[in-house]
């Protein structure tokens, strides 16, 4: 399994690959017994896992800093170094302890498919979904479908675009994915996502946002015209602050912190345009696919683009380990 902030940094196709999020993998941390950690501060947030029963574990720490050690859970044994050198010392020492063949089991490769796939039942029904307003899991199987995984960038917003995306969009690459949270504000994304197409010009990068995020960066949209970085913004329209439900900020906040102005009130893509975007409103499923490729395309010939999907409100995501 993969930590939100190091999404990509295990290819997800791997067939010893869990998942991020979600009830499955808290079942893997809650059954294991041994856990070897690389790289993670191990430090348990909003965004992600803590590790269920942890007294009763054995912990392998590989981190780089020593502040990281014993700073929650107990640890019984620790390598203080970068994972680049550390992995591959690791891996001779068990070859040399294995004949170099190691302990194959191809039913555990076997068990994690079929939990796996079993998990992900729910989402991949939402991603074929024709309903209207259009499923948020709609547009991200089609982002997946139009986006080359060994080529491309992704991020998300705070809220339900972060918890959705990483639950279901698989990541093969190293910073093919951005996750994030704990670290900034709402408006992140387009930061993150011009900064990748400034690492990486010839990669498209999709920022994919909901209503809040929307509004924290609609200063900083000329960015990417002004400095010729094409990008695409996807923004989950759906009239709501997505995850800020009422109730949340307690009584008498409701519904000011959950209900905001929908596509029926205000023109986001007539008003977007006026930067030197595309930008496209859309409605109907079975036009998400062929949009996406639209602003893609529009990218390719240097014009960053901006889609607003009309979605539903559907705040379903995988869970973390509490």
């Amino acid at each position: 399994m993969s930590t939100l902030k190091a999404k990509g940094a295990f290819p997800e196709n791997h067939p010893l690959f869990v998942g991020v999020r979600g009830d499955h993998v808290v079942d893997y941390l809650t059954r294991a017994d041994l856990i070897l950690a690389i790289g993670s501060s191990l430090s348990p947030g909003r965004f992600s896992h803590r590790i269920p029963e942890a007294v009763g574990k054995k912990i392998i720490h590989i981190n780089i800093d020593e502040l990281d050690v014993n700073k929650v859970f107990p640890t019984s044994h620790v390598v203080l170094g970068d994972a680049k050198f550390s992995l591959p010392a690791l891996q001779d020492e068990l070859a040399s302890k294995t004949n170099g063949k190691g302990l194959a089991d191809e039913s555990v490769a076997a068990q994690v498919a079929s939990v796996r796939e079993e998990a992900m039942k729910p989402y991949r029904e939402a991603m074929a979904s024709d309903d209207t307003p259009i499923n948020p899991y709609r547009v991200y199987s089609a982002l997946a479908d139009v986006l080359d995984p060994m080529d491309s960038f992704v991020t998300h917003e705070s809220g339900n675009t972060r918890d959705q995306l990483s639950t279901v969009y698989d990541t093969l690459i190293p910073r093919g994915f951005l996750g994030w949270g704990n670290v900034s504000s709402l408006g992140f994304s387009i930061g993150a996502v011009v900064a990748a197409k400034l690492a990486h010009p010839d990669r498209p990068a999709v920022a994919v946002t909901g209503e809040a995020g929307l509004g924290y960066m609609m200063g900083n949209l000329e960015v990417p015209v002004r400095e010729k970085l094409p990008v695409t913004i996807v923004h989950i329209s759906n009239g709501g602050f997505a995850g800020y439900g009422p109730g949340f900020w307690g009584e008498g906040h409701d519904p000011y912190t959950h209900v905001v102005m929908g596509s029926d009130e205000v023109n986001m893509p007539k008003a977007i345009a006026e930067f030197g975007y595309h930008t496209e409103r859309i409605t109907e499923p079975g036009e998400v696919k062929a949009a996406l490729e639209r602003a893609l395309a529009a990218n390719a010939n240097g014009q960053s683009a901006y889609l607003e999907f009309v979605c539903s409100q559907f705040p379903v995501y995988g869970a973390w380990a509490r």
